[in-house]
């Protein structure tokens, strides 16, 4: 049985990979947030997001909202290029730790797939501030999530 690491090579699209970067800077909610896609490799999705004051609360921190919508896009995302064209990967759930408060700077998001099955697979994800003012990054939130992946919805008649 070959290991992760070799199976994520195998199946990974790079082509794939790069269309989500795109829908990604495309695409409204993402977009809205200014989240862009930084380094994608078999398993591995790196992105970014500069602070700005529509992501801040009423005391002046990003809204933890903010972390978890990046962390949910990018949980799919990662998935995506390992699985068969016409299949969803749908959250199936989110476990978010918030560890520190972010007032400015970036938020860099990296996440990891750790287990990728025929119908689930399971990601962690590390969301890290890097102050604007330069210095060491600090880990503000961690995440682990499962995907489910599945057929597409069959249209109907109704729906078009």
């Amino acid at each position: 049985m070959p290991s992760l690491s070799e199976q994520l090579a195998a199946s990974y699209d790079p082509r794939i990979a790069e269309a989500l970067a795109g829908a990604t800077r495309m695409a409204p909610f993402p977009s809205l947030l200014g989240l862009e896609i930084d380094e994608q490799r078999p398993g591995f999705v790196r992105c970014r997001v500069a602070i700005a004051e529509k992501h801040k609360s009423g005391i002046g921190l990003v809204h933890g909202g903010v972390l978890t919508a990046v962390v949910d896009h990018i949980l799919s995302i990662v998935v995506y290029p390992h699985v068969e064209v016409g299949k969803w990967v749908a959250t199936l759930d989110l476990k978010m730790s918030y560890l520190a408060p972010v007032r400015e700077g970036e938020l860099v998001a990296e996440a990891e797939i750790i287990s990728l099955r025929t119908t689930i697979g399971a990601v962690r994800i590390d969301v890290r501030n890097v102050p604007a003012a330069g210095g060491d990054a600090v880990l503000v939130a961690a995440a682990m999530g499962t995907v489910y992946i599945k057929d597409a919805p069959k249209r109907s008649a109704a729906t078009g």
